[in-house]
């Protein structure tokens, strides 16, 4: 009942906000007034979001926690779209679609809907997939969220997922002790303290270092992550190897006590928590508008003056961003075509070592032994373009991370002449809304194999002897598998290239909806306010309404 009482003044507190951000036209709150009552909607349901880069441990680290295989985990990027998990009466899982429609699936189907491998590129339109276990019964009251890789260098181009981080509710950030906090880890630290209250560093992998290393990342860790965010960090160091037990209890003590422990104390927290940011964002604008209905004309005119060549200016900025992937996206092409190829000798003689033996199982006539050579190669191939492809990051996220970060400089520089702008002509500080730029991350690759042969004439494998061609056929098949390789390697690298290609131009997109969003919304705030002294009164009210509800929830 607790949370039932904190809800109604929280609740109210988002109405109210969003009815002023309508009132006065700022959309740039959309996202988080949805996450306020999407929260509210869910009934006092912690979701603990495990967040993290890619091949972090994320899905492992649940599985874990779970205490059974339940997470698929894959060598390829194993979440394609965000899976709930929490306790029910009885093991189910359901599927739910962007248009709507539920499904009911058996957990044994888990992995065709959330893995890359079974729904690539999200191409059955799950929004979410919502599983209940007996066995999270300790945990009740809360539910483990498995993110498909956000804060990383890829995030699936997906609503469920794009807007996943306004609604963290509670967080583990999720960092291997391989690689700790990596400048993406970091700029994730500092959204999730923004969101949350309650969040935690979960260092997976602590096997791979010996105790004394492991104090030294623990120590390295805090320090940084105090150093960025301006809070201290409890850091959880845990293995899902045989050994680790020691940790893995410690997670789960933290769980239970600071979350499922005091789930309704929890919940108030991390609820008053989002409904205070939202309040504060709102505040910002409307302190904007009321100084600018406050000055004189002359500097309303002259802000009015500046923010018109910043519109012009806009087209050269989102020019310049332009460029700036086009440079990389032809980068990144060269890159992938070079490094992927590399590994065409020895995927080659990896395939050839194992045809020998695969080739004593191919029986019958050419027909038969053509369909058992294809059907063997595409099962290799696809395994050796999987592995090869799992280097794919490592070779072209570096692109990513240089678009990115060009894009986010081209933004905050536009924002910052802004803000000088606004500051000059009005004396007041104005940061406006934060960019997020968010990348998709590409499906694994798609093996097709060519005919082994040139023409059909398996078609008429009954004239074909086999006791006298076989060993022939068996050569012609060989001499095909540098070639198959070669072929893939380049699907590989293009799919990778294409794929990496529409992230950046994605980039650029966003940049420039941003761009004009945020321009359209400081020109409504400071454009002629008509009754000055009827507006003014209205911003004042709105302002001591915040105010006002800001004081009921602290």
């Amino acid at each position: 009942m607790a949370a039932d009482r904190t809800r109604d003044p929280v609740a109210a507190c988002v109405d109210r906000v969003g009815a002023i951000c309508r009132d006065f036209r700022i959309d740039s709150l959309g996202p988080q007034l949805g996450a306020c009552r999407e929260l509210l909607r869910d009934g006092g349901v912690v979701d603990v979001a495990v967040l993290g880069q890619f091949k972090a441990g994320k899905s492992s680290f649940l599985n874990g926690l779970i205490g059974s295989a339940v997470v698929p985990t894959d060598v390829l990027p194993a979440t394609a779209v965000v899976t709930r998990i929490g306790c029910g009466p009885r093991e189910k899982a359901v599927v739910r679609r962007f248009s709507g429609e539920e499904l009911e699936i058996p957990l044994s189907q888990l992995s065709e809907f959330v893995t890359e491998r079974g729904n690539p590129a999200n191409a059955k339109q799950v929004a979410v997939v919502d599983v209940e276990l007996p066995a999270l019964a300790p945990y009740d009251g809360i539910r483990f969220v498995d993110t498909p890789g956000l804060g990383s260098v890829f995030a699936h181009n997906t609503k469920a997922s794009k807007d996943w981080m306004p609604r963290v509710g509670a967080a583990l950030v999720a960092v291997s002790v391989s690689h700790p906090l990596s400048e993406d880890d970091l700029l994730l630290l500092e959204d999730v303290s923004a969101q949350t209250p309650e969040a935690a560093i979960l260092l997976t992998k602590a096997d791979l270092v010996s105790g004394d290393e492991l104090d030294r990342v623990v120590g390295f860790t805090r320090e940084l992550a105090r150093e960025r965010t301006g809070k201290e960090w409890r850091i959880l160091p845990v293995s899902d190897r045989p050994g680790f037990d020691t940790m893995r209890a410690e997670v789960r003590d933290h769980l239970l006590r600071r979350i499922a422990g005091r789930r309704e104390e929890a919940f108030a927290e991390i609820a008053r928590h989002k409904t205070l940011a939202l309040v504060n964002g709102c505040r910002g604008y409307l302190l904007l508008a009321e100084r600018a209905v406050e000055s004189e004309e002359a500097a309303r005119s002259d802000l009015r003056s500046a923010l018109s060549r910043e519109r012009r200016d806009s087209g050269s900025v989102a020019g310049e961003i332009r460029a700036i992937c086009r440079h990389l996206k032809a980068e990144a092409r060269t890159a992938a075509d070079v490094r992927f190829h590399a590994y065409r000798d020895e995927v080659s003689e990896r395939i050839a070592g194992a045809f020998r033996a695969a080739a004593a199982d191919w029986r019958g006539n050419l027909a038969g032994v053509t369909r058992g050579f294809e059907s063997w190669l595409r099962k290799v191939l696809t395994e050796e373009m999987g592995a090869v492809s799992l280097h794919g990051e490592g070779h072209l996220a570096g692109f990513l991370f240089r678009a990115r970060g060009s894009v986010d400089r081209s933004v905050r520089a536009f924002q910052d002449r802004l803000s000088k702008e606004i500051e000059r002509a009005l004396g007041i500080r104005f940061d406006g809304a934060r960019f997020d730029a968010r990348v998709e991350e590409p499906s694994h690759p798609d093996v097709r194999l060519s005919p082994p042969f040139d023409t059909h004439f398996e078609l008429l494998s009954f004239l074909v002897p086999m006791a006298v061609f076989r060993p022939l056929v068996l050569r012609h098949f060989r001499r095909r598998i540098p070639w198959e390789a070669e072929k893939n390697l380049s699907r590989v690298a293009a799919q990778w290239a294409d794929a990496v290609g529409e992230v950046i131009d994605g980039l650029a997109r966003d940049a420039e909806s941003f761009l004009e969003r945020e321009l359209a919304t400081i020109e409504g705030l400071v454009g002629d306010p008509g009754d000055a002294a009827s507006r003014a009164a209205e911003l004042r009210a709105a302002l001591a309404e915040l105010e006002s509800l800001e004081s009921a929830l602290s």
